[in-house]
């Protein structure tokens, strides 16, 4: 009787842990119907506020902010940055500086996307991510002749 009892056991655990392999292989980053679309596009970002920012700041100053902007409407998620002044040569060997970025990242499955500041601009805004029921955070990263800075958002 003990047998018949061990034997359903291990039946049951192997059967278990297929189980567990299939959500596991099957379980990456969700596509939501808003993941990587723009908010202007989209017209999100029409009511969009910003629900968490931080300076980027160094021991030479604030350089910029990273904000996470929030869509009531469209329960979306993006990072905004904004440089306190314009981004000078950057992104090739020549210039020696990677060009300032920002991310956004959900939380529950790490799905992520980022801009970039171009020269001679002052601010860039990811694509967003879905985030009804969800949390997200914004990053940004400068690189400047005084050091590089990099800065995360709370989560919302």
């Amino acid at each position: 009787m003990n047998l018949k009892k061990r034997r359903l056991a291990r039946v049951g655990v192997l059967a278990g842990g297929v189980a567990l392999s299939v959500i596991a292989a099957t379980g990456s980053a969700s596509a939501y119907t808003y993941d990587g679309t723009s908010p202007s596009s989209t017209g999100c970002s029409s009511d969009g506020t910003t629900v968490a920012s931080a300076p980027m700041k160094n021991s030479a100053g604030t350089m910029g902010t990273i904000e996470l902007r929030y869509s009531l409407t469209c329960h979306t998620a993006w990072a905004r940055l904004t440089l306190n002044y314009t981004q000078f040569a950057c992104g090739n060997a020549s210039a020696g500086y990677a060009c300032a970025a920002a991310g956004i990242t959900r939380n529950n499955d790490g799905r992520s996307y980022s801009c970039t500041i171009s020269q001679g601009q002052t601010q860039c805004y990811t694509p967003q991510v879905y985030d009804k029921g969800l949390t997200s955070f914004a990053d940004g990263h400068i690189d400047i002749v005084s050091g590089q800075i990099d800065t995360r958002t709370a989560s919302y």
